[in-house]
């Protein structure tokens, strides 16, 4: 029998081989058809999944322009009302007892005014960033599990409203905060005192100094306790809890503090560029004022103060002379104002608080942040 089969395997050797080849090509083939397919559509997959998570992501961070931009004009309004200069302009127009007094209240509310605008602005711009992209992740991870579309609605209203924490209490506690450091810094500073575009830099660079220095009230290293609403009343849902949680531990990061501190660098650089418009050098008098329109204010017994709202127009200045603008001095008392002006109570065009806002909203590093937070949470 192994006899006969051996003969017949030795006869048809050749048929074998070649059917052998025949069919191993054939099944070959076909698993690497088949292969190619599904590499294929697992590509086709994963290029739509990309698109419809990038798309996801555009859309997220409009919304987050949004919410900064409505955010911000809440606390600019809210800065306004907590230091109010407004009130001693009316007092120095009407005429007051004790004029020195009075100017040196405002150098006070006009330089912390500016400051906390940078400071608001830029924790508010890295909150909402923050904030935003972790729903932002979490949305979609819960669209690609089918979850409850309400219940994800009532969650995500409970978890925005945190922020409510700094519009109220967290403003008026940095408020206090940058008040108090503005007047110890500035308390030597009399107003007749000649000061260059880099004493006011210097100034503004001792308070951040002196804010970083002072750890268990520095802003930048307790964000959350002005920032976030973060007692519980027990009945909160574990997905809130869980947000809240991963809230508080990117605002403890390191890079997020190193973030906001580096932007609000940048904020007190904006805030100086703008006010050397006013440091170009000696201005155009016109019947007796400067054609900035900003007159100096004195301590004498003027009845009347005259004060430009518009104070960001350019002045009308010898353009054949060149001026060193670092060696441009101006006293503290025509300062003030221009201080002042950078903050006004209406919004005007193309003013700090505009360039500030824009500054923070295309800021690279915040964008990075919010891109990889989003990316974290939504696989």
């Amino acid at each position: 029998m192994l006899s006969r089969l051996r003969g017949f395997v030795s006869r048809h050797r050749r048929k074998f081989i070649v059917g052998s080849i025949v069919i191993g090509s054939v099944i070959f083939v076909r698993y690497t058809q088949r292969k190619l397919r599904e590499w294929q559509e697992k590509e086709i997959r994963d290029m739509l999944e990309k698109t419809k998570r990038q798309q996801h992501f555009e859309c997220i961070e409009r919304t987050c322009s949004q919410m900064i931009m409505s955010l911000t004009s809440t606390l600019r309004e809210t800065v306004i009302k907590v230091l109010d200069t407004d009130a001693i302009v009316n007092k120095l127009r009407n005429g007051c007892t004790d004029k020195v007094a009075c100017w040196n209240e405002l150098k006070v509310l006009a330089i912390a005014r500016s400051a906390v605008i940078i400071y608001s602005y830029t924790m508010a711009a890295t909150l909402i960033r923050i904030q935003v992209n972790i729903m932002g992740g979490h949305m979609y991870k819960n669209i690609q599990n089918s979850s409850d579309a309400t219940t994800e609605n009532i969650m995500k209203i409970k978890y925005m409203s945190l922020s409510s924490q700094f519009r109220h209490n967290g403003i008026k506690k940095l408020s206090s905060l940058i008040k108090d450091k503005v007047l110890e810094i500035t308390a030597s500073i009399s107003l007749k005192d000649e000061l260059t575009l880099r004493n006011i830099e210097e100034i503004y660079w001792a308070i951040t100094s002196s804010i970083s220095t002072d750890s268990s009230r520095d802003p930048v290293k307790n964000l959350t306790e002005y920032m976030l609403q973060t007692e519980c009343d027990g009945e909160e849902e574990p997905m809130l809890l869980k947000l809240i949680n991963e809230t508080l531990d990117l605002l403890e990061s390191e890079e997020v503090q190193n973030i906001t501190q580096s932007n609000i660098r940048s904020g007190f650089s904006l805030l100086v560029d703008h006010m050397s418009a006013f440091f170009t050098g000696p201005p155009t008098m016109e019947n007796g004022k400067p054609s900035n329109g900003i007159s100096v204010p004195g301590t004498s017994n003027q009845n009347h103060v005259n004060w430009d709202e518009k104070n960001n127009t350019e002045s009308n200045y010898n353009t054949n002379t060149f001026f060193n603008i670092n060696k441009v001095a101006m006293p503290m008392a025509k300062i003030i104002p221009i201080i002042n002006g950078q903050v006004p109570d209406k919004p005007v065009p193309k003013d700090f608080q505009t360039d500030l806002l824009q500054q923070l909203v295309i800021n690279n590093e915040l964008k990075t942040l919010g891109a990889n937070i989003y990316e974290a949470f939504s696989f």
